[in-house]
């Protein structure tokens, strides 16, 4: 998915669930509505989904948000606006991501990340000078209060209402002017932070900032952060009420206005008593009734349905084996196999949802080849952007990089070049392929002759035949030498051997049916997927 799809999925949730908040906040445990953001911050941070035949996109027939096609793993950079501008120009902005909209998610990431990483910063430089609270109370405290990770409570003259910082060590820190005289009040405190660092609220509050860095060109996600900041402390009120009992309601509110906060500063990754929405929490925390098992029946199916229907996306359709073409005088029409495309996902190329398009960041792939494999060719004339493969010496997949006009249309003329027995089925620029994975084997390919050579003998016909498909097949009649590759049960070449003519025969005429056979299926599977999809 790119990151506008996923800050657009995410928007409808935030919306969908915000609607819900304000309907039902002090109806539903306040857990709920964590578990609901926490659907969210998956959302707007996990590059792919799983898709769902209850996603609303699927009852749409589209998803303008959802994972594309069968490929669900996808770049996580801005989609690249199609423009009017030259083919070969806008090819190169595509592969380098160098747009204007990128650039200016980048500097909005690079400020938002400052402005929140300078903040905690001074504010852990001003906790720094706080003192440790060691007196018979706050050991008593800590003593009932067990925690896996070591706590400390501190005391600094720097704020005016109780915090919570850290997450590995945490701190609970505490205004100098604090009465530790006043037990009551400071276990209602005390509580409330104590449950916001077995919660790890403050781990919940990066991944919240993360998402906000992020997608901070989304107004939606800034209300998310907002409001789930809210529900974080609305959600330890509810706790610290169903410690203490229903009876203190009263007294926990009294001390929520008493120890408001008057900010002078921000603490973005802290949890607090704050003047935020004061009236909010004292309101929840009067009406915090016992938890039903129709309540929580109801949260489950809330989140349930939320999230099958809102953090999913289109079930894809039913998508060809293998892409089919029909020659040029016929009509073009290709259909992506997602088994073949998947392994140049991570490099920006996906499937759209209905299955039949090829796209490059968002981007309608006009042509798209990888010289060194037989089953990778697209084609689809309304698309924009040219691009190849590009492959390390070992023959790894390094990246796609953006070829002119004359490139893809050299590709294009190869591939539907009429084949016959007296020509070669592999393009000149696949010659390199057989230096690649058979030089080690004795094979040879000379670019000048355009020929391939065995322990220096010409080769007629060299067939690589592995389950069913075949990964090379040359024929040359002025070659002298019928060769096979072997392989082993694992599929690896192990060698080459010389074959029989009757056994070159029987390759060349089985081909010559198969081609038959390819283009009959390849007419069927066309008129199938165009009654599918609308396609004509």
């Amino acid at each position: 998915m790119s990151l506008i799809q996923m800050s657009i999925s995410a928007a409808v949730m935030i919306f969908v669930i915000t609607a819900i908040r304000a309907i039902s906040i002090n109806r539903l445990p306040k857990k709920t509505f964590l578990a609901l953001w926490g659907l969210v911050l998956v959302r707007l941070l996990v590059p792919f989904t799983w898709p769902s035949p209850f996603s609303v996109y699927s009852l749409a027939k589209y998803s303008g948000a959802g994972q594309i096609g069968g490929v669900p793993i996808a770049n996580v950079l801005p989609v690249i606006p199609v423009t009017t501008a030259p083919a070969a120009v806008q090819n190169t902005a595509a592969v380098v991501g160098l747009t204007p909209a990128g650039w200016i998610w980048g500097i909005g990431l690079v400020f938002c990340t400052l402005y929140f990483a300078v903040a905690y910063t001074r504010c852990r430089f001003e906790f720094m000078t706080s003192q440790l609270v060691e007196n018979e109370f706050t050991i008593r405290w800590l003593a009932e209060h067990k925690c896996r990770r070591s706590v400390a409570i501190r005391q600094t003259s720097g704020i005016t209402a109780p915090l919570t910082y850290g997450i590995f060590r945490p701190v609970i820190l505490m205004p100098a002017e604090t009465d530790w005289t006043d037990s009551k009040k400071l276990q209602y405190v005390l509580a409330h932070e104590y449950v916001h660092i077995r919660r790890f609220d403050g781990a919940t509050k990066i991944l919240l900032t993360a998402a906000l860095c992020i997608h901070w060109f989304n107004p939606l996600v800034w209300i998310m952060y907002t409001l789930a900041n809210r529900d974080l402390e609305l959600s330890c009120d509810e706790r610290v009420v169903r410690m203490f009992g229903e009876t203190m309601k009263s007294a926990y509110a009294l001390t929520l206005i008493d120890m408001e906060e008057k900010k002078s500063g921000l603490t973005p990754l802290c949890n607090h008593f704050s003047k935020n929405a004061i009236e909010e929490r004292i309101d929840a925390i009067m009406k915090i009734k016992k938890t039903t098992v129709c309540s929580m029946i109801i949260a489950c199916a809330v989140v349930a349905v939320v999230g099958s229907s809102f953090a999913t996306s289109a079930a894809a359709a039913g998508i060809p084996d293998d892409f089919i073409y029909i020659k040029e005088d016929i009509a073009v029409r290709f259909v992506p196999d997602p088994s073949v495309y998947a392994k140049y996902s991570s490099f920006g190329i996906t499937i759209s949802n209905d299955g039949t398009s090829l796209l490059y960041k968002g981007q309608k792939i006009r042509l798209f080849n990888d010289p060194y494999s037989d089953e990778t060719f697209y084609y689809d004339k309304n698309g924009t952007v040219n691009l190849a493969a590009v492959r390390s010496s070992a023959g790894e997949i390094t990246g796609v990089s953006a070829i002119s006009q004359k490139e893809a249309q050299e590709y294009y003329d190869t591939f539907f070049a009429d084949e016959t027995r007296d020509s070669n089925p592999e393009p000149l620029e696949d010659g390199k392929k057989y230096n690649m994975y058979y030089g080690a084997y004795g094979i040879t390919f000379r670019a000048d002759e355009n020929a391939v050579y065995y322990n220096g003998q010409k080769v007629r016909l060299f067939v690589d035949e592995t389950d069913g498909w075949y990964p090379a097949f040359w024929v040359d009649e002025t070659g002298t030498a019928d060769l096979a590759v072997v392989r082993d049960s694992a599929g690896q070449i192990t060698g080459i051997k010389s074959i029989s003519k009757e056994e070159a025969q029987n390759y060349l005429k089985n081909t010559e049916a198969d081609e038959q056979d390819i283009e009959r299926r390849a007419e069927k599977r066309a008129e199938e997927i165009a009654a599918r999809y609308g396609n004509k």
